[in-house]
């Protein structure tokens, strides 16, 4: 992994020796993926992204405990405030399932899953094992057509956020602009290549391989993610992207 603060060092060996204690049995496993391990992370803008893999939904007394220990945590190391962790039973899997949880923005919620494969893709690929067996072991075929479903999820959530939804709490935050033009980057990566990089390698791939009229809205979002900056680019030309990506998911070549 790429070199990080030593307070995200101590959020991660906090997971790894805490979380099989708090969840015993309950606990399948624990992984780390996303920019950490692709050797993407940037300390201004990157998240510490993981998943906890238990045997059933936890239970009530199960969900009060883990959220107890996670507020307690965030007032020692404030990088739990960028910890995104959701917790996944080991049977539901790739399938949508309205029991899961989800630490995000330092709030534990009970927030059902849409089975997004790509994360497992994700983790297959790149992840780190932090407890438990390796995913390989449990995690289902994820197929072409898996793939394909999910990542034209992903063009539907983002469309809902920045055009179809007025009142979205995101469509006007600057930098959720640069995620989601850099998340379509790499749902058209993913597509094409069948697999997941993050979303800098993506969006480098895109200025090389898409239309030239892309490549200042993809050089424009690069730059902010890489310096955490606000960026100017309109609704309105990212929603052209949306439509571009979602044509090329879609295009039969005929």
């Amino acid at each position: 992994m790429t070199r990080v603060p030593a307070e995200v060092e101590d959020l991660i060996n906090d997971l790894k020796s805490s979380l099989p204690e708090l969840l015993s049995s309950a606990l399948v496993g624990l992984y780390l993926y996303g920019s950490l391990p692709q050797n993407a992370f940037n300390p201004k803008t990157s998240d510490v992204d993981c998943i906890a893999v238990t045997r059933r939904s936890l239970s009530d007394a199960q969900f009060k405990k883990l959220g107890k220990w996670l507020n307690a945590r965030a007032r020692v190391n404030p990088w739990f405030a960028r910890l995104q962790m959701t917790i996944l039973a080991k049977d539901t899997l790739l399938r949508e399932n309205p029991g899961d949880s989800l630490y995000q923005f330092g709030v534990l919620t009970r927030s059902g899953s849409d089975g997004n494969p790509i994360i497992w893709i994700n983790i297959l690929k790149s992840g780190v094992v932090l407890y438990g067996p390796d995913p390989k072991s449990f995690v289902p075929p994820i197929t072409k057509d898996i793939l394909f479903k999910a990542l034209e999820r992903e063009v539907g959530y983002l469309r809902e956020e920045i055009i179809d939804n007025p009142n979205s709490e995101w469509r006007d935050v600057p930098y959720y602009r640069v995620y989601a033009v850099l998340t379509l980057c790499r749902i058209l990566y993913s597509f094409r290549k069948g697999s997941i990089v993050s979303k800098k390698r993506a969006a480098t791939w895109a200025i090389r391989n898409l239309p030239e009229k892309w490549h200042k809205l993809v050089l424009q979002a690069l730059a902010g993610d890489q310096q955490a900056l606000s960026t100017n680019t309109s609704l309105s030309r990212i929603g052209k992207f949306i439509d571009f990506v979602d044509k090329q998911l879609h295009y039969s070549g005929d």
